[in-house]
């Protein structure tokens, strides 16, 4: 099998990363899973980087590819069982609800944050789901409507839990800023999170039974941001908590802290926990609902 990547080896620390050539995350032929034979004494986790210093430079736009082989590569004797997805509705696992999404934009790390409100099944491809929100970058806010389709879907160990099956679901997003507003443009790349198959009521639900637990990462989107306007491609990684190729940018220990060289690209409220307010013992809320306000 021939994968479009090589690696980039920087200085004695090991720390090496893909460099991404030729891969559109919309493509239909990606593999599923890929094989990265030469890629593994290298890149041992996606997540594990964040405290790596600034010795290595993640050079790559587009991290997409490298990401769906590596999590992938411990399923390389699964099936792919996605297609029977295909009678569960898994509508309700992108929602963020009344919270918000965190990542990085550009390789300065630029805070982004995302709300999406609105998830609909398309009428003509049952693993394909129609995703309406809004993005923000400092104060530019940006409507966005697109599609993720399931791309593969392997079950993993879990609790036992009564008529229910865990696993690891991979899908690809393409999101298009609304053209008329400022600074807009189009997200695509990979989507990965861990679920739940509640056989009774024929759901995916999101599965958060780690919350809150050391490294702990969810929903996560990989891949770039285009601007209509230049053309122009950024790398842009969002999720829930911790991650992925984002070396010398997170130097917490048992939860997500942004390093200080970045934390003047929109992390300070993030940092120090000023953009909560507790509205009752031990519940806390976003004091800001940006995406109520445009």
């Amino acid at each position: 099998m021939k994968l479009f990547f090589f690696i980039i080896s920087f200085f004695s620390t090991g720390i090496s990363y893909c460099q991404i050539n030729v891969f559109d995350s919309t493509r239909e032929n990606l593999p599923v899973p890929c094989v990265v034979e030469n890629a593994m004494p290298l890149i041992n986790d996606a997540y594990h980087n964040g405290q790596a210093g600034e010795k290595a430079k993640v050079a790559e736009v587009d991290c997409s590819r490298a990401y769906y082989c590596l999590q992938t590569r411990q399923y390389a004797t699964t099936d792919n069982q996605v297609n029977k997805l295909k009678k569960f509705n898994a509508s309700s696992i992108w929602l963020t609800e009344n919270t918000e999404q965190n990542g990085v934009i550009d390789t300065n790390y630029q805070r982004i944050q995302f709300h999406i409100e609105k998830v609909m099944r398309s009428q003509t491809d049952s693993n394909t789901y129609i995703i309406v929100g809004k993005s923000k970058v400092k104060n530019n806010i940006c409507r966005f409507t697109g599609t993720i389709k399931l791309l593969s879907f392997f079950y993993t160990n879990c609790e036992d839990i009564s008529n229910t099956k865990c696993g690891e679901l991979f899908g690809r997003y393409i999101f298009y800023e609304d053209s008329s507003q400022q600074h807009s443009g189009v997200f695509q790349g990979i989507m990965d999170c861990m679920v739940l198959l509640d056989n009774d009521k024929m759901k995916i639900v999101l599965d958060e039974s780690l919350d809150g637990a050391d490294g702990y990462w969810n929903r996560t989107y990989v891949g770039t941001w285009k601007s209509y306007h230049s053309q122009q491609a950024k790398k842009c990684i969002w999720g829930d908590y911790r991650l992925p190729f984002t070396v010398g940018f997170d130097c917490g220990d048992g939860e997500m802290m942004i390093c200080d060289k970045y934390v003047k690209n929109g992390w300070q409220s993030f940092n120090d926990q000023t953009e909560y307010k507790e509205i009752s013992p031990g519940r806390w809320t976003l004091k800001n609902k940006w995406w109520l306000s445009k």
